[in-house]
């Protein structure tokens, strides 16, 4: 599993790098909508290919999971960033990104075990994957399109903000 792991890793890294660049070329929410779509419908062959116990076959699930999710964390920082207004910026990124760990990534181990337990098969797990891989396909579905957004210009509200003598003039 160590070594499955780490053969994994290498291709995050390398998707990480491939996705950030591609995101600037064709969106940030088109890549995210992508890998959601994709993971959802892969945690079933995922876990079948897990399931054979053959170590060639569970690093080749890995490995194509963490590629599919890296199309989604390499153009992250950049869209979330991007979502919020220059004022709240800093905050609104840090403490989407924060809450979405605590909230979602921390429970997923624990629900998955519990699942994989109380069912003694991993299609619950892979169900339960695909139930929030809708989760955030539906949630990426509401957010705006970023990457050629002008991050100069002063939102409307900001500009009221200003206007009330709340803070400093920018853009």
């Amino acid at each position: 599993m160590y070594v499955a792991r780490f053969i994994a890793v290498v291709f995050m890294g390398i998707g990480i790098l491939l996705f950030a660049t591609i995101s600037d070329r064709i969106g940030r929410r088109n890549l995210a909508l992508f890998s959601t779509g994709f993971l959802g419908l892969w945690a079933f062959p995922m876990f079948w290919l897990v399931d054979t116990g053959n170590p060639v076959l569970i690093a080749l699930a890995f490995s194509i999971g963490v590629f599919a999710w890296s199309a989604v964390y390499g153009p992250m920082g950049a869209f979330f960033s991007e979502l919020f207004s220059t004022r709240v910026r800093y905050s609104g990124s840090s403490l989407s990104y924060a809450l979405s760990g605590v909230l979602g990534a921390a429970l997923a181990p624990l629900i998955a075990v519990r699942l994989l337990a109380a069912t003694g098969a991993s299609r619950s797990v892979s169900l339960y994957l695909l139930a929030m891989a809708l989760v955030s396909f539906a949630s990426i579905l509401l957010l705006s399109e970023t990457y050629r957004t002008d991050l100069s210009v002063t939102r409307p509200e900001e500009r009221q903000i200003i206007a009330e003598g709340q803070g400093p003039a920018t853009g």
